[in-house]
């Protein structure tokens, strides 16, 4: 059976746009420079009053970051490629591989969608279904790390400088979700077949197993089996590209974070960019796994919550909109412009399959 992403993807784009925009009013309307005002709906002058503070070449600047930032994460899929199959990856593909995936993270719940794009790009450059999963699932696996090795120095800066409810709720809801996902990780690499018959149960539970479902589920099984053999292979045998991916980790993050301490100095304001970091970081771990398409609404809540003692309401909006801009809304579109192209949507089909 053949179907078309085009509905699909149009459908969660006109939901992610319309949530960009509602997020941004809310962000502008509960800004203003003055304190004694809970919210105002005289949106021009608090974006007049936000871009007479900001010097405009920071905003250069944080294009320049992320482009860096872009640049560094395609090297490192580029080296995951080089480990897992013994080829570079090409740089063109690697790029087109975050951006599209970027893109279809903003327009499906749970930032999920880019997965089965991002695989037909690797497999379209002669890497298998399950090679291809293994490479962006390490990329994962080391970016969860960094983080691991971070946390513990984050939650009591954290718990130092913020007491609120909101934060505490945050905090439980990051407690859950991670755990589910590493246990996910844990039984795809070590016992996979449980997954196997979790995917046979539910099937019985939704209906009568067909034998193309019980097809596709030993497809899907086969792969992730190729994937958990090419982790071992690559952890026993790929120890310095394992040692290489993690610090390039680190390395690709440094310009990521970078770019909110870029917007606060060109709006006069100059902070520790350690303190930023871990305060983005945060935002990143709060966020992980949104259930809204591209985190959106969440991140900025998130981000807007964490910042406000730093830039102050009048500030807050642009601020918060900026950053969200660089860090992926631009990512976004031009993986959307990308995204297009790769899928010739209004006239490819693609086998469901």
């Amino acid at each position: 059976m053949a179907i078309t992403l085009e509905k699909k993807i149009h459908r969660g784009l006109k939901v992610f746009l319309i949530l960009v925009i509602l997020t941004m009013l809310a962000l502008l309307v509960f800004s203003d420079p003055d304190p004694k005002k809970r919210f105002s709906f005289n949106i021009i002058q608090k974006i007049s009053y936000a871009f007479k503070q900001m010097n405009p070449i920071y905003l250069l600047f944080s294009f320049i970051f992320w482009i860096i930032h872009i640049f560094l994460d395609s090297f490192r899929i580029s080296l995951l490629c080089q480990g897992v199959t013994g080829k570079w990856g090409n740089m063109r593909t690697s790029i087109e591989v975050i951006l599209t995936g970027a893109f279809l993270a903003a327009v499906t719940p749970f930032q999920t969608g880019g997965l089965p794009v991002q695989l037909y790009l690797l497999k379209r450059d002669g890497i298998s279904y399950g090679k291809g999963t293994l490479i962006i699932l390490l990329r994962a696996i080391f970016y969860v790390i960094m983080m691991l090795i971070i946390l513990p120095f984050l939650f009591p800066i954290l718990t130092k400088q913020y007491d609120s409810t909101s934060i505490k709720i945050l905090s439980k809801y990051s407690l859950i979700v991670y755990p589910i996902i590493v246990l996910i990780i844990a039984f795809a690499l070590i016992k996979p077949d449980i997954i196997k018959h979790f995917l046979y149960k539910l099937t019985l539970l939704l209906g009568k197993r067909k034998r193309k479902v019980k097809k596709l589920v030993d497809k899907m099984f086969k792969e992730i089996e190729e994937m958990k053999d090419g982790f071992w292979h690559f952890v026993r045998e790929k120890k310095w590209h394992s040692i290489s991916s993690f610090f390039l980790t680190l390395i690709t993050y440094i310009p990521y974070f970078f770019i909110a301490p870029l917007l606060l100095k060109g709006m006069g304001i100059n902070v520790s960019f350690i303190r930023i970091a871990f305060l983005q970081l945060v935002v990143i771990l709060f966020t992980f796994f949104s259930p809204t398409p591209g985190a959106t609404g969440v991140s900025e809540g998130v981000f807007a919550i964490m910042f406000l003692g730093i830039v102050g309401k009048g500030l807050l909006g642009v601020f918060t909109i900026l950053w969200r801009f660089f860090t992926f809304h631009l990512t976004a579109l031009v993986g959307g412009i990308i995204t297009l192209d790769v899928l010739k949507l209004g006239g490819m089909e693609i086998d469901e399959e």
